[in-house]
Order: structure tokens, then C-alpha cells, then sequence
């Protein structure tokens, strides 16, 4: 992992989120009831990072437009994006009423691209029903908000809307699965990330290519799309129901961001 990353400063959930499902924290286990379920749920798409243009590739021209000769900026570029999480739930009953009050229970989420970092935060549902004349698919939307450090004093925060459709297990009385779309921003800004500097990103002004830089005008939001999906996960469902309780789904994360969970 670069130097300038390190683990998120906040844990994503609560300890009275754990508290509400009656199995302790990670750590101190309890035992789970046979209606609790994990979800996994992945986010694909695009976003923007940072590049450096030296102020060679970037002069300015005779008009005084561009960036002058020998300063380097940090501009954003087109990025993968992935996220990726488990999302546990606790003495559930009728599915779909349940998965929409998803913002409320135990979230891990973390990135891997454009960087690697644990994330905050997590899902709001606000369109939760079960459709279709045999009662088996399943409508979706709402919000998710992530939050992740690159250094201690420096965010990135995503705020997307995402919609899709899915299918409904009417035998358990929950969600199988789901996919569909998203979109929204990066808030503040993307960052150049390399070995020693952290460096928010900024862009180009219409016609006269003027830099603009996060370092002086604060806040430039970025852009993030790109599709989603959602799945029941049985085998993390069934350790969640054993003494083991959320230390299950922890260990489920990737070593790299377990001491933030």
C-alpha cells in the first residue's frame, strides 16, 4: 500500500449498531438467530483521479492563458471504480420491508480502485417492494454515501443515487439478489496519490484553459457512474448464525482493511 494511505480514521459502524442485534462487537461475539443474513454488494463504474502535468506540457500562451511555464499542477483523469461491501442484518422477518431499513444495520464497505481504502458510511433504500404477477422480482432505489481517507486530513466522500430491479425468494421471505445503475459525485474533489504527496485534483476552464485549482477555489465535485448489484451470500449467512457472530463477516474483508472494522 502507498505511504500516504492509511486506515480510515472512523469505524463504519457504531457499537450501538451492534448492539441492536443482540450479538455483541467484533471481538466479543454472541450467538446469532436463524434469521440473520449478509448481503454482498458491489459497485462498478468510473470515476476521476490525479495526474501530474508538468508546467513544460502546460504553458501558457501568448494571450496569458494556461497554467506558466515550470509550476506543476495535479488535474484529474478517468478512473476505474470499485467498491465493494457486506451488509449484515439481524433478527430480520419480512424480507423486503426489512431490507430497506438496510441504512440502520451493520455495514462494510471498502475501495480498491482508483486507490485502496476503507469506507464509511453506506445505504439509505427508499424504494423497497416485492412486483410481478408470482410475486418473485423486486424493485430498488435510494442513496449511498461512502467516506474513505487517503491520510487522516484527507477524504474522499461519493453521494449516489442508485435504482434497479431484482428477485424475491417469497419461500424466505427476502431479497435474492438485484442490479442496476448508478450515478452521482465525488464531492469534494479526486486526489494524486503517489509514494510521499497527497494532492487534491483539479481541472481546465472552458476555452481559456485557465487551471483550476481545489488548493484555492475549495470543494470542485467529480463524477461517479456505473452499475451495481446486490446478492444474498448463504455462506457468510451461516457463519454469522454461529458463535462467531460479526467477527465472520470481518474476517470475510480483505486483510488490508480488517483493523479498521
Amino acid at each position: 500500500m502507498k505511504k500516504c494511505m492509511i486506515a480510515a480514521v472512523a469505524a463504519i459502524v457504531a457499537g450501538g449498531a451492534f448492539a441492536n442485534c443482540g450479538r455483541g462487537t467484533p471481538g466479543n461475539p454472541a450467538s446469532c438467530s436463524v434469521q440473520d443474513w449478509v448481503y454482498t454488494w458491489k459497485f462498478s463504474g468510473k470515476t476521476t483521479e490525479g495526474v501530474k502535468v508538468k508546467g513544460s506540457d502546460a504553458t501558457e500562451d501568448l494571450c496569458g492563458r494556461g497554467t506558466p511555464a515550470g509550476d506543476d499542477v495535479y488535474v484529474r483523469v478517468p478512473a476505474s471504480l470499485k467498491i465493494q461491501g457486506y451488509v449484515a442484518y439481524c433478527d430480520v422477518s419480512c424480507g423486503s420491508e426489512m431490507f430497506e431499513v438496510i441504512a440502520a444495520e451493520n455495514e462494510f464497505f471498502w475501495q480498491t480502485k482508483p486507490e485502496k481504502i476503507v469506507l464509511d458510511g453506506g445505504l439509505n433504500l427508499e424504494v423497497s417492494n416485492v412486483i410481478g404477477k408470482k410475486k418473485k422480482q423486486y424493485e430498488v432505489a435510494g442513496t449511498a454515501e461512502f467516506t474513505g481517507y487517503y491520510t487522516a486530513t484527507d477524504p474522499v466522500t461519493y453521494q449516489l443515487t442508485l435504482a434497479g430491479l431484482g428477485k424475491y425468494d417469497k419461500k424466505n421471505d427476502r431479497v435474492s439478489s438485484a442490479s442496476g445503475n448508478f450515478a452521482g459525485t465525488l464531492v469534494q474533489f479526486p486526489w494524486y496519490v503517489s509514494n510521499s504527496v497527497c494532492k487534491p485534483a483539479g481541472a481546465w476552464t472552458c476555452c481559456t484553459f485557465d487551471f483550476i485549482d481545489p488548493q484555492v477555489v475549495g470543494a470542485l465535485p467529480s463524477v461517479a457512474y456505473g452499475k451495481w448489484s446486490v446478492k444474498y451470500n448463504k455462506k457468510l449467512s451461516k457463519k454469522l448464525q454461529g458463535n462467531n457472530g460479526l467477527d465472520a463477516v470481518v474476517k470475510a474483508t480483505p486483510k488490508w482493511a480488517r483493523a479498521s472494522f
